[in-house]
C-alpha cells in the first residue's frame, strides 16, 4: 500500500513539474510575441495540473512591478470593469 502511495506521489510531482515547465515556456513565448504558441502551451499545462500553472502565474505576477503597465491602459481596464459613479442630484428621503 505504501508503494502505491509513493508511486502516486511521484507521478503527481512529475505532472506538476511538466505543467510548470510548459507554463513557464508559455510565458516566455508570450513575452516574445508568439501568442498562439503561448496559448497552446498554457492550455496544455492547465490540462495537466491547473494548480502548478496557477503557481507559475502567481510567481510571474509577483515578479512584475505594480506600475509595469501604462497607467492609461490600466485606467481603461478599470473603467471597463467598474464604471465611475457620476454624482447626480441629491434626492431627499421622505
Amino acid at each position: 500500500m505504501a508503494d502505491h502511495k509513493q508511486v502516486q506521489a511521484s507521478e503527481d510531482l512529475s505532472s506538476a513539474a511538466q505543467a510548470r515547465r510548459l507554463a513557464e515556456q508559455g510565458l516566455h513565448e508570450q513575452a516574445i510575441g508568439h501568442n498562439e504558441e503561448a496559448d497552446r502551451l498554457l492550455i496544455q499545462a492547465q490540462e495537466i495540473d491547473p494548480e502548478a500553472v496557477a503557481e507559475v502565474l502567481r510567481e510571474h505576477d509577483a515578479a512584475r512591478s505594480p506600475d509595469a503597465r501604462l497607467q492609461k491602459t490600466a485606467d481603461q481596464d478599470v473603467e471597463r470593469a467598474l464604471p465611475r459613479i457620476k454624482p447626480g442630484p441629491e434626492q431627499s428621503s421622505g
